[in-house]
């Protein structure tokens, strides 16, 4: 009996260090690598401009936090995802044509905080024709530290010249 109790206690150790180092193969496998913050910022912004481009108002929405603010000069701030999408809408429909950034600086701030700072060139068609407006913004997204997530901005201020 006791023979038959050693075999069982060895038959269910294998099997437990067969499975568990099986599992640990696979989540070495799967395992995030580290992307850097900076990058990740650099492929969302240029992924916006893109977007902002096509003037796909719902498309910009996916780059915006659910508490994200947007702060246009001399407007009120827009609060919330779903706010900040009708006003990029209203934007379009007002004459907003082609965006272009010019990232003058991107600095990771804390863990999962990276802040992008630059100049920018807003093309407007008027009645009178178009007009480009330039400015400055900055962009404070919050970042995956494995990139598992894609970055989100959570506020966007923009003053205009």
């Amino acid at each position: 009996m006791l023979t038959l109790l050693n075999n069982q206690f060895f038959k269910l150790t294998a099997s437990f260090f067969l499975l568990f180092s099986s599992y640990v193969s696979a989540s070495q496998q799967i395992w995030p690598t580290f992307q850097d913050p900076i990058v990740q910022v650099q492929s969302a912004s240029t992924a916006f401009q893109s977007t902002f481009n096509q003037k796909d108002a719902d498309g910009l929405g996916v780059f915006y936090a659910k508490t994200a603010t947007l702060k246009l000069d001399q407007s009120l701030p827009a609060h919330y995802r779903s706010n900040i999408v009708e006003a990029w809408r209203a934007g379009f429909e007002q004459g907003v044509e082609h965006l272009q950034l010019e990232i003058i600086e991107i600095k990771r701030t804390g863990f999962r905080k990276v802040v992008e700072a630059g100049n920018y060139v807003l093309t407007i068609n008027t009645p009178n024709g178009p007009i480009e407006q330039t400015g400055t913004y900055t962009v404070g997204w919050r970042v995956h530290p494995f990139g598992v997530k894609p970055p989100k901005i959570i506020f966007d201020f923009v003053n205009a010249n």
